[in-house]
């Protein structure tokens, strides 16, 4: 597998090359949410098309718009349909962040309990060249890439977790905002730029988010590296840092950590894909219980003359040793990070019903 550099000489014409790449599969996402008509299919529509609205006149929304427009175009779709599928988050995934010795691993899975093979097929990493900066991620053909999935670039990890919440009158927001288009910005930003508070400010700025994500960054930022988690739940936000010792980790997957204060918006909706809310909790269960094998195999990172053995050591404990709790029908791929004092790498596996051999691509920044 190898990265797709998008076309263009600006960021605009690079996600119009991305939106026209992918533009027969989201032509098709978009007929399908089009026909949807429960009651909260409409609602999510609706408060998409007023978070575009809400936007415009958004500073720091600008550039976001302007890729949104872009990608749009390319994809043969109106700006408030490409706002739609912003909004059509409903996928799963599961993270967790480790300090070893040298830096911070950020360990990611990529779900979609729909149809993996329809949303991510052909180009699988995509990467974007604006003025030398250059930002990279794993992508759904159907949704803007850097929004909710796996993004890096120098010295900046980030991974997504959507949150199953409670919607209870979203309609009634009056400055609605998007939680894709948050961590769409926070993709963008330098790494230095990348701090929690200032994405609070970001979100405040923007308006109110009517549904929820967590944010997992790593960032090295002169000789220190940190790790935190961001939550973002409808009004609600917590922030979380990664602890200095080595061993010291974080995990995520699509609920709201059971050990933070009760969040307003906290409850997930009665009916949930894949067992509902338990099984969300079996899934943190078993994080911490594998934690101790992760934190191994991070530790024999050694540098950046072991980074190629080093990255397919740990994705292949997670597809053998660990494959049977984490790697099903519906893993699209699994992302390993690693910054430490040499450098940033990223590697990308792929499943597709293989078994493993070797990490298709890996990223040295």
């Amino acid at each position: 597998m190898k990265i797709y550099q998008a076309k263009g000489a600006t960021l605009e014409e690079q996600y119009f090359d991305i939106g026209a790449l992918f533009s027969e599969s989201i032509r098709k996402s978009v007929k399908s949410i089009a026909r949807r008509r429960a009651r909260q299919s409409q609602i999510r529509k609706m408060m998409a098309e007023r978070t575009l609205a809400n936007l415009q006149d958004k500073k720091s929304a600008q550039e976001f718009l302007l890729c949104l427009e872009s990608w749009a175009r390319g994809a043969q779709i109106t700006t408030s349909q490409a706002m739609w599928l912003m909004a059509d988050n409903l996928s799963g995934c599961q993270t967790v962040m480790i300090r070893y010795q040298n830096g911070v691993a950020l360990l990611h899975s990529e779900e979609d309990y729909d149809d993996m093979s329809l949303h991510m097929t052909g180009e699988k990493v995509v990467s974007f060249d604006d003025k030398g900066q250059v930002s990279k991620c794993i992508v759904y053909n159907d949704l803007m890439p850097g929004a909710g999935l796996y993004g890096w670039k120098e010295n900046l990890l980030v991974a997504v977790d959507t949150l199953f919440l409670r919607e209870d009158e979203i309609e009634n927001v009056s400055n609605p905002l998007l939680a894709n288009v948050v961590a769409w910005i926070v993709w963008r930003m330098k790494a230095e730029l990348a701090e929690p508070n200032t994405i609070l400010k970001l979100v405040q700025d923007l308006g109110e988010l009517i549904d929820g994500y967590a944010i997992n960054v790593v960032r090295k930022v002169q000789q220190k590296t940190e790790g935190y988690k961001l939550t973002l739940a409808r009004t609600e936000s917590k922030i979380e840092y990664l602890g200095e010792s080595a061993g010291d980790y974080l995990r995520q997957v699509n609920i709201v950590d059971p050990e933070y204060p009760k969040m307003k918006w906290v409850s997930p909706p009665r009916r949930m894909w894949r067992g509902g809310y338990k099984h969300f909790l079996a899934r943190l269960k078993r994080i911490d219980s594998d934690v101790a094998k992760y934190i191994f195999v991070a530790q024999m990172h050694r540098g950046s003359g072991t980074v190629v053995a080093d990255h397919n050591l740990i994705q292949k404990t997670i597809y053998t040793e660990l494959g049977e709790a984490y790697i099903n029908e519906n893993v699209g791929a699994v992302c390993v990070g690693l910054i430490d004092n040499n450098q940033t790498s990223v590697s990308v596996k792929l499943t597709e019903g293989k078994p493993f051999e070797t990490v298709e691509y890996i990223d040295l920044c």
